[in-house]
């Protein structure tokens, strides 16, 4: 009896021993499972935070200025004068994908001259580096001419290959809201109409909603008719 109780108590203290050891390994396992699901988490919550980003791709589409005219409104010697409306710009889209017009920009910059106030309430003349942005391509807050000269563009709300897009001094609306806006020696009290000096060069650039340049073209304008 006494031996087989010997041999039961170290059996069992040799039971407890093992149990202890095996406790420590399990709670660390547990916890590197526990590292591991958080930073699971982590990474997917950034990636779903950038991954929209990284996978847009941009549009491509390949614009061509195919024709500039116009004139300074208003000033300078009468044969270099030009109405608002004749200072016009020929977009042709040739080819690539089709432009939404809703997230689309155009900026053009050169020498040019808008009025600082209202021209029917005789506001006064500017003249220098001019800078247009049209915010958008679509008809919202613009002149109604804007319209019927773009109409076939503006039919689905997309500028694809083959159309054509007519640019011009007075596309602005009368509205204080007009997306087309006008800043003249960094001064932005404009009419919002614009016209370009007649030999001078204008810059046009094509920029996306997130505003990465599509395009960026440079012209001689010509003194229109």
């Amino acid at each position: 009896m006494k031996v087989w109780g010997k041999i039961r108590c170290k059996y069992l203290f040799s039971s407890e021993s093992a149990s202890e050891a095996v406790t420590p390994v399990v709670g660390s396992l547990l916890m590197l499972l526990i590292l591991v699901v958080l930073a699971g988490a982590v990474a997917s919550s950034i990636i779903n935070s950038f991954g929209s980003d990284a996978s847009f791709q941009p549009p491509v589409a390949m614009i061509t200025l195919e024709s500039c005219e116009g004139g300074l409104y208003g000033v300078g010697p009468t044969a270099e004068r030009a109405k608002l409306e004749e200072n016009r710009i020929v977009l042709v889209h040739e080819g690539g994908d089709s432009l939404p017009l809703d997230a689309i920009s155009i900026r053009v910059s050169g020498y040019g001259n808008s009025y600082q106030g209202d021209v029917g309430e005789g506001g006064t003349p500017l003249e220098g580096d001019t800078d247009v942005l049209y915010h958008n391509l679509g008809p919202e807050e613009k002149n109604g001419t804007y319209m019927a000269r773009n109409n076939e563009v503006l039919k689905d709300g997309f500028w694809s290959t083959g159309e054509k897009l007519i640019l011009c001094g007075q596309d602005s609306s009368t509205s204080t809201d007009s997306t087309v806006k006008v800043s003249v020696n960094g001064d932005s009290n404009t009419s919002d109409n614009y016209g370009f000096k007649a030999g001078s060069e204008i810059t046009l650039m094509v920029i996306d909603i997130k505003n990465r340049l599509l395009s960026e073209q440079t012209a001689i304008v010509k003194q229109a008719d």
